[in-house]
């Protein structure tokens, strides 16, 4: 084994704990390249996680998204969460490939990515070096930065907030103002949403047909959403009780997620106000669904989206709209 202090790279042995870790999580997926790609990636985080432990640098496997099945599912993430720093991308590489694989979806909220190359008996990895930022999906490992000024990268990465607090959520602000910051519905999946969006005990049964940003196409299966949050807004037009949004998100294979969306009244209201209209809008701002109310109990929509992909929710009643805006 090498040793941490001044080596240029450093091997870990891939003990039988870390493939017992990596089969319990390869047999929670049923599609076998996402089973795979989920065994190397966990192989990958416990190397990466071994050799900061050696440089007594706190991590914590268990908040990480490559550590979670659900999140697994939705994103190819071999991420390790260090402790006051951030998010550290650990990506495995075949014995033979000669550039490091960086998904699309773990380009952002990272603090840097460590190449980590598997034996071809997946007995031992090879921390290669490691990468500041990329802007690309495969980079060439000669660009790979030394992995003993590792260390000190971290050292000077900004402090994050504590594991467990909200993230920064977004305010419901008029249209005419400056734009919402987007929620990031995916981290819902870890129990995480902004201020404001409370947990929802009843299932909803939505009723509209399913639609996706890129044509429609039915589902496989008509059961409820895996999480529910909802919020209440308040339209200066709308009169008496605000009005409830509520937001349900099932993962689907591929990356996508499904998403229900819904709008109801709330306290003694037993209809929406009239002419009240729900639009989804894309990342560009183009409308794609739009329901309006009409002595209606509730509007309800049903579409689908890939993880990464931007949309805006868009209540509009008389002169007064109000934005919600997401990431899935």
């Amino acid at each position: 084994m090498s040793y941490p202090d001044d080596a240029t790279t450093f091997s870990v042995p891939l003990a039988l704990t870390a493939h017992t870790q990596a089969e319990r999580f390869r047999q929670q997926h049923a599609n076998p390249a996402k089973a795979k790609q989920v065994y190397l990636n966990t192989l990958a985080v416990y190397a990466v996680n071994f050799y900061l432990d050696c440089l007594a640098i706190d991590t914590d496997l268990a908040h990480s998204k490559s550590w979670n099945p659900i999140q697994q599912t939705l994103l190819d993430t071999a991420d390790l969460l260090v402790n006051h720093r951030g998010c550290l991308e650990c990506r495995p590489v075949l014995p033979e490939a000669t550039t490091l694989n960086v998904p699309p979806e773990t380009h952002q909220d990272r603090i840097g990515y460590v190449a980590v190359q598997l034996d071809q008996d997946l007995r031992q990895a090879t921390l290669l070096g490691f990468l500041a930022s990329v802007s690309t999906e495969r980079v060439p490992l000669e660009q790979l930065q030394p992995l003993e000024t590792l260390a000190e990268h971290l050292e000077k990465c900004a402090a994050v907030a504590p594991v467990g607090s909200s993230e920064t959520g977004a305010a419901t602000v008029p249209e005419s103002q400056s734009p919402p910051i987007a929620s990031q519905l995916s981290q819902w999946l870890q129990n995480l949403a902004a201020a404001g969006w409370q947990t929802v005990e009843q299932a909803l049964t939505p009723q509209q047909p399913a639609f996706g940003f890129r044509g429609e196409r039915p589902l496989e299966a008509d059961t409820p959403p895996v999480v529910q949050r909802r919020k209440q807004i308040q339209l200066p037009e709308a009169e008496g009780s605000p009005i409830q949004l509520t937001i349900g998100l099932s993962p689907l294979p591929e990356s996508e997620m499904e998403i229900w969306v819904q709008v109801s009244p709330t306290g003694d209201q037993r209809y929406l106000p009239p002419h009240l209209h729900l639009l989804v809008l894309d990342d560009l701002d183009t409308e794609v669904m739009q329901a309006e109310a009409r002595s209606t109990e509730a509007i309800r929509l049903r579409f689908t989206g890939t993880i990464g992909e931007q949309f805006s929710l868009k209540l509009t009643l008389g002169n007064t709209s109000m934005i919600e805006a997401f990431v899935i």
